[in-house]
């Protein structure tokens, strides 16, 4: 089926330089917080929640659709970032160290409904700011897909994105991790892959937007109209930040709370380690707001 099928794949992450929706998002007030999201370099960075609608943009096609957050898409996206993870605290991915403490990740309802505003606008681009009171400095992996005759698969979409962006290892070095300076190398990008792998993120949320293509999509490249597409927003606890180390190396486990490697993944902090923060966000997905 997908051998005379066309598909087209991008993917964007974010750094930082130090730093009723259809969902109603329940407190703008603390999006529009200035000190939610500091200017860098004197220009201002603007949240994506602050004074947003949760409407898909108006240059978004009229079948746009959010794709439903269920358990088991959450599931499927813990598992991914989890087994990978684990993989790479182990010392798996040849070339790098284990690490010390490498913190199970949860999912985090407040992370994911701003990734659902960014693949609310249908564009391939990041937000300025995604920043919540727990996670004064996330961060976010972006992926796009798009297919010649027809919307793949929702499941194959997540699972290949997800996992493209912890594939960038093989562009990178130890060296990349001990001290990050740069998101991509002359053999490729790595910045997914190192956010991918942070030891400080414990939290994350996604989302999957899919639409009929429009040109910005592809930032401006014409050609691309009448595409099937889908755009995958993953935002983290933390970011890469430029001259901090993405892990700790060390003995696996040796840095958790109390030395020892959960149950389920046996490269990675217990789940006691990563402190849940409770969903007091209003259910509810459909497809584009009039």
């Amino acid at each position: 089926m997908w051998k005379s099928d066309t598909n087209f794949l991008l993917l964007g992450t974010f750094c930082a330089l130090v730093g009723l929706f259809a969902v109603v998002i329940s407190d703008q007030s603390v999006y529009c917080d200035p000190k939610m999201c500091p200017s860098y370099n004197n220009q201002p960075r603007h949240h994506i929640g602050c004074g947003n609608n949760g409407h898909f943009k108006s240059n978004c096609s009229a079948d746009a659709e959010i794709i439903e957050m269920t358990k088991e898409k959450k599931i499927l996206f813990l598992k991914l970032h989890n087994r990978l993870r684990d993989r790479f605290a182990r010392g798996k991915v040849p070339g790098f160290k284990t690490a010390a403490r490498m913190p199970m990740l949860k999912w985090n309802d407040e992370l994911a409904k701003l990734a659902e505003l960014n693949v609310r606008t249908c564009n391939f681009e990041h937000d300025q700011c995604r920043a919540t009171k727990a996670c004064p400095y996330a961060g976010q992996n972006l992926g796009w897909m798009a297919n010649s005759a027809h919307f793949p698969d929702e499941n194959f979409i997540i699972k290949n994105l997800t996992r493209e962006w912890f594939y960038e290892y093989r562009f990178a070095k130890q060296e990349h991790t001990n001290n990050y300076t740069v998101g991509r190398v002359p053999e490729g990008q790595i910045g997914h892959f190192t956010a991918f792998i942070h030891d400080k993120s414990d939290k994350v949320g996604c989302a999957v937007s899919k639409f009929t293509g429009n040109s910005k999509t592809f930032g401006g490249l014409n050609g691309y109209h009448d595409y099937k597409e889908y755009l995958v927003a993953c935002n983290y606890c933390y970011t890469n930040m430029l001259y901090e180390r993405s892990y700790t190396t060390g003995p696996t486990c040796s840095q958790c709370k109390d030395k020892k490697c959960g149950s389920i993944y046996k490269g990675l902090c217990k789940e006691s380690d990563a402190e849940p923060i409770p969903d007091v966000y209003q259910k509810g997905r459909g497809k584009k707001n009039k």
